[in-house]
């Protein structure tokens, strides 16, 4: 009888009999150790026709379980945060030299100024030490609390008006509380470092790249590595989410804010705007008559503005805002010069530029028409708007950008996986590949406004001037201007142009409309001045407001120092 064979029973397991552990199968029957019979088992031979046919067996691989990353917090979280924030702005600042063409040295001066905005908050060493003498008796893991809102950045209003704006100091209050940038602030410090540097950008060309996805904002939380982003505490994940668009005028804050933090800080003063190529631009985009520039510099030489940023003043107004000013110095001229409420006001001299009528009608039809583009695809930053009604109802192209879009702000991850990026691989491409306007060069955008300017020119003409030839003229509807202190006090052709300038300078249109009429009352009080001056009386042309449903007659903004109104 050859040697039996014990196995040993599974974990927990014991003879219900005698409580042996291991057992014996004999005759196809299970028996513990002691020869007591064990219940529920039988043991069959295999046949010998299903000799091979059981197969290979394989064992299922658990799956490994991915570590949860520990969330920072305290000052280690602000830190990550901080970093988080300045690898963001490297990225926008590679966009600006690569694609757009920026000087080489304007990464440093925006890294400089990086520098200075993080100097006074209480950072560690590249040893991990700390400089105490900054952070007192405090811990490194206490004062959790921030100074910026934990809301996310599109959750603020897009209302931005400039009187508001105050000084503050980046060093840690009494509570210990760091001052920590925020997202906003890359575009910000990107806008100033142009600003030392002299060139022709505005912070509306900055709101445009970033609304179109060009220049990294909108999408910068879902660009950020996965091990950093599940590092980050929740607040830190809603300070870096951006809602679909960047509201208009929340940049200038911004700026207006850093601007004037710099000077309490450091005692820093920036360059004033390089205004000549910005207003030339601004007006050619617009669609303007040259006149419109020579007028709109004259006022500007009237109210003695610099086009500098304030750093300072109990109340900062909105037409002080160098861009805001610009804007409303093209709207103003152009209110001036050629009529916008429809009533007519011939020239009196052959050198008036009245003397040139602009079809308004026709200008609005022209800057409204959308590219041969445009209405197969959607228009780079403005796929927000889309409703669903309209998804319902919208072309194939028009479909796959917005889905393209969606993925982008929502889905889009940093570093995809490894079966994504194979399954990229065979994915089809769409047939017709969207032109990007990023991809506009200069010249085309000329041409393109060169065309426009030919169209508008058909429907141009000259008007022969009229002299007055009594005082009872200086009182006719012609020498009376409006005064437009809301939107729905605009004419048609009024509120086209003041939105399309607004657009263009990255502003609300109430702020344009308040920065417009802070500029005619200071037109104003200088011709009132002057008259004072030079002895003439006050009753010539009027200015028509209405104000609490009464008329009020004021004096004519174009009459010139000499009571002429063509004195430009």
């Amino acid at each position: 009888m050859g040697r039996t064979k014990y196995h040993k029973f599974r974990g927990g397991e014991r003879c219900d009999e005698c409580g042996a552990r291991h057992w014996f199968s004999q005759d196809a029957i299970r028996y513990c150790r002691n020869g007591h019979r064990l219940e529920g088992f039988a043991a069959h031979e295999a046949d010998e026709d299903a000799f091979g046919t059981q197969g290979r067996v394989t064992r299922k691989k658990k799956e490994a379980r991915r570590k949860a990353a520990v969330k920072l917090s305290g000052d280690e979280g602000r830190e990550l945060y901080l970093e988080v924030v300045q690898l963001i702005l490297i990225r926008q600042l590679r966009w600006l030299v690569d694609v757009q063409g920026f000087p080489d040295d304007f990464a440093e001066i925006v890294r400089a100024l990086w520098a200075l905005r993080v100097r006074n908050l209480p950072l560690r060493e590249r040893g991990g030490r700390r400089d105490r003498s900054k952070m007192g008796d405090e811990s490194d893991g206490a004062a959790s609390s921030v100074w910026f809102s934990s809301q996310s950045e599109g959750a603020e209003t897009s209302d931005a008006d400039f009187s508001d704006a105050t000084t503050a100091d980046w060093a840690p209050d009494s509570r210990r509380r760091w001052k920590v940038p925020k997202l906003i602030d890359t575009l910000a410090l990107c806008y100033i470092g142009s600003l030392v540097k002299r060139l022709p950008v505005t912070t509306g060309d900055f709101h445009r790249w970033a609304q179109k996805g060009d220049l990294e904002f909108l999408s910068a939380f879902n660009q950020i590595p996965r091990n950093v982003r599940d590092r980050l505490p929740a607040e830190y994940h809603r300070a870096l989410q951006v809602h679909d668009h960047v509201p208009f005028g929340k940049l200038q804050a911004a700026v207006q804010q850093l601007v004037i933090s710099f000077k309490v800080n450091f005692d820093m003063t920036f360059p004033p705007l390089n205004y000549v190529p910005v207003l030339l631009r601004l007006i050619t985009s617009l669609l303007l008559p040259a006149e419109v520039y020579i007028a709109a510099k004259y006022i500007g030489g009237i109210l003695q503005r610099d086009y500098s940023y304030p750093t300072g003043g109990r109340k900062i107004r909105t037409m002080d805002n160098p861009e805001v000013l610009l804007a409303s110095l093209a709207v103003v001229s152009t209110k001036l010069l050629y009529s916008l409420d429809g009533v007519e006001r011939p020239p009196t001299s052959h050198e008036d530029p009245r003397r040139v009528r602009i079809n308004w009608e026709q200008w609005q039809d022209i800057t409204s028409e959308k590219p041969p583009d445009e209405s197969v695809y959607l228009k780079p930053g403005e796929e927000y708007k889309t409703t669903p009604d309209d998804i319902a109802t919208m072309e194939s192209t028009k479909l796959d950008d917005y889905m393209d879009w969606f993925e982008k702000m929502w889905i889009n991850d940093g570093e995809p996986r490894t079966t994504e990026r194979v399954r990229n691989l065979f994915e089809t491409t769409r047939s017709s590949p969207k032109a990007s306007e990023s991809d506009e060069t200069g010249g085309s955008i000329a041409d393109r406004i060169m065309k426009q300017y030919e169209m508008l020119g058909v429907w141009t003409k000259s008007v022969s001037p009229v002299v007055d030839s009594s005082d009872d003229e200086k009182i006719q509807p012609r020498n009376l201007c409006p005064v437009w202190r809301f939107e729905a006090d605009l004419p048609d052709a009024a509120k086209a142009l003041y939105k399309r300038a607004a657009e263009l300078a990255g502003i609300p249109l109430i702020t344009l409309i308040r920065g417009a009429m802070q500029v005619e009352r200071q037109i104003e009080l200088w011709c009132i001045q002057e008259m004072k001056r030079k002895g003439k009386p006050k009753d010539g042309g009027r200015w028509r407001e209405k104000r609490k449903g009464k008329e009020i007659e004021r004096p004519l903004l174009t009459q010139g120092a000499d009571g002429s109104e063509d004195d430009w």
